[in-house]
């Protein structure tokens, strides 16, 4: 079975993109065609490299399948709708599941014991893991945006009558495929900020020096604290902090600077960090810059930090790259169940946001300056609704003191 697989690479100038190959050959030319299309509308390097991600699941059920769709195309020939039935069924589960799902190991031996593969097909069944329903409507709507580019790509090279058949197969079916989408729930996830005590109970397990850190090395410990520090404090996400140079914080003032660097060229992460949002301005407390400017003290330290001028390093003075953040606060985890299950950088930010919330109403603002001052402060557009997805917590909070509140006015009383 030819093995596809969606690749990162990097160019000269700096610039991300991503290719769909086969392990030890050439990049697939439609796809590489196709993938194009979104890096000259300017579509992030992580988009595309999903979207590449995509394509190679499409491409491994076609081989595992024993479907060679592009001499179908030369021939004006098409998908069946069986088989897009099929296609879309394997897209439910993690690309891993799905490629020894198609496999197609039993249809390449002459005899096949059917017990055997009854048995060996209920253990896929029951080790297939699923992926969310939005991931699945993802993955069908590019599956359907790229056979109509190969539709269309094909078709302009054949001959009427062909190209007549073509299009008209494809088009029943594309139209299987786009019915096969899953309606995607409006709600968004179910994540929420962190209550003051489980603040409070975070901030003491990783202080530097508490017995509960865990973490041995003096630097990794004031490092990681910093983290965990810098991002409640500001609600900034994670690629933010990482994306974070030294010049980018003010030597006169407690100011630390958001600057959107796309295709960085001296950035060394294949997987560049970089700002989601707009850029901003974020003022720190004193006492927190104070704790900045001591980290990169303990920074200058290190000789391979000092060859490049990002923020967050490693003890080997490595940038610092999302998977490292994502083992930070697994470490967390595993240091302190207590905490939440799902605590990670991105609860961070939930967590700001209902404290921005709660301090808002402390304040006396509006309604819609508080709204001003969040979306300011978060890199949002000054219309951005983005605050219902971050302030669920405190929202749920509220609604039970008014529901109490509402309840307080009703005689319930036996006399």
């Amino acid at each position: 079975m030819t093995r596809f697989v969606a690749k990162r690479v990097q160019f000269k100038s700096g610039e991300r993109h991503s290719v769909l190959s086969r392990v030890g050959e050439l990049p697939v030319h439609e796809a590489v065609l196709f993938l194009a299309r979104f890096r000259t509308t300017g579509r992030r390097p992580n988009t595309i490299h999903r979207i590449c991600d995509t394509l190679a699941l499409l491409y491994r059920w076609l081989d595992g399948s024993g479907i060679d769709l592009l001499s179908r195309l030369r021939r004006g020939q098409f998908l069946t709708a069986p088989e897009i039935h099929r296609l879309v069924d394997i897209a439910q589960y993690r690309a891993d599941d799905a490629s020894e799902e198609a496999n197609g190991e039993e249809q390449q031996k002459q005899v096949v014991n059917l017990k055997s593969v009854r048995v060996r097909r209920k253990k896929q069944e029951l080790s297939l893991q699923p992926v969310d329903v939005a991931s699945h409507a993802t993955r069908l709507r590019y599956f359907t945006l790229y056979f109509e580019f190969l539709v269309g790509y094909y078709a302009a090279t054949l001959s009427r009558p062909l190209k007549a058949q073509l299009e008209s197969d494809s088009k029943g079916v594309l139209a299987i495929l786009r019915a096969q989408v899953p309606k995607v729930p409006t709600k968004r996830g179910t994540r929420q900020g962190m209550t003051e005590t489980d603040q409070a109970l975070l901030l003491e397990v990783i202080r530097p020096g508490s017995p509960a850190n865990p973490w041995k090395r003096p630097f990794v410990q004031y490092r990681n604290w910093l983290i965990v520090v810098l991002l409640l404090a500001s609600g900034m996400r994670r690629g933010e902090l990482l994306n974070v140079r030294l010049n980018d914080l003010s030597p006169n003032a407690p100011i630390l600077r958001i600057v959107r660097r796309l295709h960085a060229a001296d950035d060394r992460r294949l997987i560049q960090p970089t700002p989601k949002t707009r850029e901003r301005d974020i003022e720190l407390r004193p006492a927190i810059m104070k704790a900045v400017w001591g980290y990169i003290a303990m920074r200058r330290e290190i000789p391979a930090a000092r060859k490049h001028a990002y923020l967050i390093v490693g003890d080997d003075g490595a940038e610092l790259a999302y998977k490292n953040v994502d083992r930070i606060f697994a470490d967390i985890r595993r240091a302190c169940p207590e905490l939440p299950i799902d605590l990670s950088s991105h609860v961070m930010r939930h967590t700001w946001n209902d404290r921005f919330s709660e301090q808002a109403e402390l304040m006396g603002l509006s309604e819609v300056a508080e709204q001003r001052a969040r979306n300011e402060q978060q890199g949002w557009a000054e219309d951005s609704k983005s605050a219902a997805t971050y302030t669920r917590r405190y929202a749920t909070k509220k609604g039970r003191e008014i529901s109490l509140r509402l309840q307080e006015e009703l005689d319930v009383s036996d006399e």
